[in-house]
């Protein structure tokens, strides 16, 4: 498996923690996914079928043509080709100002914001200021080097389009998504949202009613009985009230800080027993 875990670098992504997700949904033929985000978990969820659906219109394109096999491999060869500077940033940080994608996948769209996502700053995808700053170029030899990060990325898009290929896409309000999903035996629902407080930094983040957002959320899930459920949160006050424990399993992880400040406890919550963990331990 490719050490670049995630389709783009986005904000929050759960990349470390990916592989829990797919534990928790092993036996699922159909996968919902109403927050697609960076698709980190894509590549631990072995269900037939994945829908994905995000209403960041840019890294769901980027994801139709790594699924389109006349398009792909003429992506690849693209980003290959490109040298590592400010201009290519530039350039692709205004065409994704410019607009968005349309019905069809975008091969020029795609590379733009593979580019902006991965010359630049890390974990900003998906965040209001994604498509600003500078190519991030490393002046001495500590850490990591940034043009190695890129072409690391464009090798694990070989990996991610092997899942691709097994998802279906839509760019919708994720209420609506949760609203067509049918409540059926052998299907799942991942759920990584904003989290409270820190998910207003998103572009499609809950606005200024953020607890009715997340009281309309839980209702939104609770309602399935049959479909399995597995949602990413932090352990926060909020989310206790929404998501009791004499209802959800809380699986605790140990998380990092969406800022990167540290490590942060993360918790999968689900309607059912955990299949690898008793409630509430932290490993």
């Amino acid at each position: 498996m490719s050490t670049i875990t995630a389709v783009a670098p986005w904000f929050g992504s759960n990349r470390m923690l990916g592989k829990h997700v797919g534990e928790e949904l092993p036996t699922c033929r159909w996968v919902g996914i109403p927050f697609a985000g960076g698709m980190s978990e894509l590549i631990h969820i072995p269900a037939r079928t994945i829908l994905v659906n995000d209403l960041h219109r840019h890294v769901i394109n980027l994801a139709r043509v790594l699924a389109n096999d006349n398009l792909r491999s003429p992506l690849l060869k693209r980003l290959t080709r490109l040298s590592f500077h400010p201009d290519e940033i530039a350039a692709a940080k205004e065409a994704c100002k410019a607009g968005e994608p349309g019905a069809e996948p975008d091969i020029d769209l795609a590379q733009a914001f593979f580019v902006s996502s991965w010359m630049g700053r890390a974990n900003m995808c998906g965040t209001n200021d994604e498509f600003t700053g500078r190519v991030s170029i490393r002046w001495n030899a500590s850490g990591g080097d940034s043009s190695v990060r890129y072409r690391s990325a464009i090798r694990s898009m070989v990996e991610f389009s092997r899942v691709m290929r097994r998802c279906t896409f839509e760019t919708m309000d994720a209420l609506d998504f949760l609203a067509r999903c049918e409540d059926t035996e052998g299907h799942g629902i991942y759920g990584d949202p904003p989290f409270p407080g820190v998910g207003l930094r998103y572009k499609h983040n809950p606005g200024a009613d953020e607890i009715g957002w997340h009281s309309r959320l839980a209702a939104a899930v609770s309602r399935f009985t049959f479909t399995r459920v597995v949602m990413r949160f932090y352990d926060h006050s909020l989310i206790r009230e929404l998501y009791p424990e004499s209802r959800w399993t809380w699986r605790m992880l140990k998380g990092r800080d969406q800022a990167n400040n540290g490590d942060k406890p993360e918790v999968l919550l689900i309607n059912g027993p955990s299949f690898t963990q008793p409630s509430g331990k932290l490993f």
